[in-house]
């Protein structure tokens, strides 16, 4: 049994846990790139966590997903106190591949309050990004890669048409006026009805907002969290005026995107044909989510694609419908 000799145990706030990290992978030779851009260019805290046995002992195995025994992680500071902050880690692997068919995991998004601002930013810091645009009314934005290849998407809290632009000294990362959030870690899935069930039902998130960008755009977006917040139009998850309130939430969201003539499947974390980028999501709960968990999986719910183990140490691993690892944590 592993665990990581850094506190990532669940702290209780006013909602039913937190959404820890984003884990990827990335090649040891584009490492160092790696940090610089997350910690240089994108304004993230950087942490480097040696992970270790529970004897202390710091070995190359210690961590299923971690080739060195090292987790890098990048985040913004929290906003909002009740809210620790999300973050975006790396492992390094020599041995994975971005090139495989159906990908499921898609993208960080980054929110900004001005999206000008932050791709004058990148381009002056040597990384092309496109300008942002308005996508029908679900928000105004542009994408930017990684040096790995991973997809980032910045995301202006407010629609173009209601920007205004912010007074004071422009002192935050990406040459804004108030810090940048990591807005949503983005999934796709196939199976909607069970996904939802499984986040809000076995995880303890809460569903804030659903798009659907039209017939032209044939999917509907999920935003996930875990927070007690409801929307301005909680009657009405698809109403417009929710989506510019979620991309201001001091707390990362769970989005996934449903395409309505999606594959019968994707590739995703529990693929036994190749290892991919994506390794999985961290989330840490409550007691009382913990034994829902315990009481639900254990009596064989999902049974067809579910994983738990170490329940002694009150660590788990899990997959949720569409095989997406979540490593799940909690106090004793």
């Amino acid at each position: 049994h592993y665990f990581i000799q850094s506190n990532l145990r669940c702290t209780t706030v006013m909602a039913s846990g937190h959404l820890t990290r984003n884990i990827l992978r990335v090649k040891p030779e584009l490492l160092s790139s790696t940090i610089s851009f997350y910690k240089e260019i994108c304004g993230m805290n950087y942490t480097r966590t040696t992970v270790a046995t529970p004897q202390g002992n710091v070995t190359s195995s210690a961590y299923p997903y971690c080739q060195d025994g090292v987790l890098h992680s990048f985040s913004y500071p929290s906003k909002d106190p009740l809210y620790p902050p999300t973050s975006v880690c790396f492992v390094t692997d020599s041995n994975f591949t971005l090139d495989y068919p159906n990908p499921g995991y898609w993208k960080i998004g980054i929110a900004v309050q001005d999206v000008d601002a932050a791709v004058a930013w990148f381009n002056a810091h040597g990384v092309h990004v496109s300008q942002a645009s308005q996508f029908v009314d679900v928000g105004y934005l542009t994408s930017l890669c990684d040096p790995q290849g991973y997809s980032i998407e910045l995301l202006q809290t407010t629609f173009q048409g209601n920007f205004v632009k912010a007074s004071g000294e422009r002192k935050a990362p990406l040459d804004q006026v108030e810090m940048p959030a990591l807005g949503q870690i983005t999934i796709r899935c196939v199976k909607t009805e069970q996904t939802c069930t499984f986040y809000e039902e076995m995880l303890g998130m809460k569903l804030l907002c659903t798009e659907v960008p039209g017939n032209r755009f044939p999917f509907t977006l999920y935003f996930f969290a875990f927070t007690p917040n409801s929307p301005p139009d909680p009657d009405d998850l698809s109403a417009v005026i929710n989506r510019e309130w979620v991309y201001s939430r001091p707390y990362t969201q769970i989005e996934v995107q449903h395409r309505h003539s999606s594959p019968t499947n994707y590739t995703t974390s529990s693929t036994d044909t190749c290892k991919i980028g994506h390794v999985g999501l961290g989330v840490s709960v409550g007691e009382a989510v913990w034994q829902n968990l315990l009481d639900k999986f254990q009596d064989k719910l999902f049974t067809d694609n579910v994983l738990m183990k170490d329940f002694d140490q009150r660590v788990a691993v899990v997959y949720d419908p569409d095989g997406y690892l979540i490593e799940i944590s909690c106090d004793p």
